[in-house]
């Protein structure tokens, strides 16, 4: 982008950057809670992956649930290192209800794909 261009930056996630001579770029992501599995660490990343995605696509009532839901499940992992497992499934149904909006993303099917191992 050129001085003067008029050039703007609506939305930058998961990214460090770095503006003027002297700046400095900062990244953090809360890791999850100590004693978290391995697969709550994917079930994690997978969530952090789809709500990054879902701000790709046209905002709908079923998107915005889902990214709400998807939130609750992060904040949980962030805080004890583990979802409740009547958490994931209101999360499961979140992902039926959305499915049509969400279908061409292919982070939906890692989501589904962890909670159906952590469901045994």
């Amino acid at each position: 982008m050129t001085e003067g261009s008029g050039g703007r930056v609506d939305r930058i996630t998961r990214s460090a950057v770095n503006f003027g001579e002297h700046g400095t770029a900062n990244y953090h992501e809360a890791p999850p809670a100590a004693g978290a599995d391995e697969t709550t660490v994917a079930l994690l990343e997978a969530v952090r992956t789809l709500r990054d995605h879902l701000r790709l696509l046209t905002e709908t009532d079923d998107t915005t649930g889902l990214d709400g839901e998807l939130a609750v499940v992060q904040g949980e992992i962030e805080r004890t290192g583990q979802a409740d497992p009547a958490r994931l499934g209101r999360l499961r149904m979140r992902l039926e209800t959305a499915a049509t909006a969400v279908a061409g993303l292919a982070s939906t099917a890692a989501v589904v794909q962890v909670i159906a191992q952590l469901a045994g």
